[in-house]
């Protein structure tokens, strides 16, 4: 099972010799977290999703939620392994999950901050690390993120299903206000196959060391 991931829009980074990357805040948990190679999810609608090594998630962000119009999507994660952590509450930076400093200090410290929020802790905590190769930020020929709603209407999928499903949420839960929207395996293959063929795309050995804070 693939899906589509709402999350709320991307800030963006001028990176010397790349350009613009697309990314999430620098002050919260950074997830997904295209920094490292491989990307990583930890935590954002981790879940609200069935997890599988070889499903591919499409993260996206629209222009104006709940109503959007548009949904541009900024990161292609196919799921090459699944962690789970030893405790679910914390992890140290020498955990052999952990990749690095720069993820452990970006990424996954943040769960200790995050216990004291009130949130419901879920009964176990995974990290998803994306197939290097085939992960990817796609861009058009002006840096810019690709609408995939033009695409995915001509697949049957129109705006008002997206909406309806994606924003269910959004006026009853502050925990989610958004839910991930279901693909099935031809139409996730497709879409995949669609953004592949993007003028521009960003990679994990591209960005792993080029983190807005050490340029």
């Amino acid at each position: 099972m693939s899906y589509i991931i709402y999350h709320p829009k991307r800030d963006c980074s001028f990176v010397k010799t790349i350009g613009r990357v697309y990314h999430d805040s620098l002050l919260g948990n950074q997830d997904p977290y295209i920094w490292n190679y491989p990307f990583l999810h930890s935590f954002c609608h981790i879940t609200q999703i069935t997890k599988q090594v070889g499903q591919v998630n499409f993260w996206c962000t629209g222009d104006t939620y709940p109503n959007f119009e548009k949904l541009y999507c900024d990161l292609v994660f196919k799921v090459a392994s699944m962690h789970e952590w030893a405790d679910r509450n914390s992890i140290s930076e020498t955990d052999t999950i952990v990749d690095n400093k720069q993820s452990y200090e970006h990424h996954y410290k943040w769960v200790r901050k995050h216990l004291f929020m009130g949130t419901k802790q879920p009964k176990k905590r995974i990290t998803l690390k994306a197939c290097k190769d085939s992960s990817f930020q796609p861009q058009n020929e002006k840096q810019e993120l690709i609408d995939i709603v033009p695409f995915l209407s001509k697949k049957g999928i129109h705006i008002y299903q997206l909406r309806s499903s994606i924003s269910f949420n959004s006026k009853g839960n502050k925990a989610f206000p958004s839910r991930p929207f279901k693909l099935d395996k031809k139409i996730s293959k497709e879409l995949y196959e669609f953004l592949f063929k993007a003028k521009r795309k960003l990679y994990g050995c591209d960005l792993k060391d080029r983190h807005p804070n050490n340029e």
